[in-house]
């Protein structure tokens, strides 16, 4: 019977150093996949922006080539106005948010 008990203990203590060296394994490869996360997550979140800046961008040339086909005006003139325009809105809104 004496036996039998210090098998199932050297057993038992086996299992546990398994499961443990599992738990090791485990939490190192979830650090790692932690790490990865936040990196996909900071390239996605600068690729939203360049995205967006990309976009405004877009649409300013937009405007402004549709404002010039109505007013026959010279293109570079209605971008360098709109890019006016632009800089008066962005320091509006930068004195509302102060």
């Amino acid at each position: 019977m004496a036996g039998s008990s210090k098998d199932m203990i050297d057993s038992l203590v086996a299992k546990f150093h398994a499961i443990s060296d599992l738990y090791d394994t485990f939490k190192n490869e979830n650090g790692i996949l932690r790490e990865r996360l936040t990196l996909r997550e900071q390239e996605l979140k600068s690729l939203q922006e360049r995205y967006e800046a990309l976009e405004k961008k877009y649409n300013n040339l937009k405007l402004s080539k549709t404002v010039a086909a109505q007013e026959g005006s010279n293109t570079e003139e209605t971008k360098a106005r709109f890019a006016k325009l632009v800089r008066e809105i962005d320091k509006c809104i930068s004195l509302l948010n102060e």
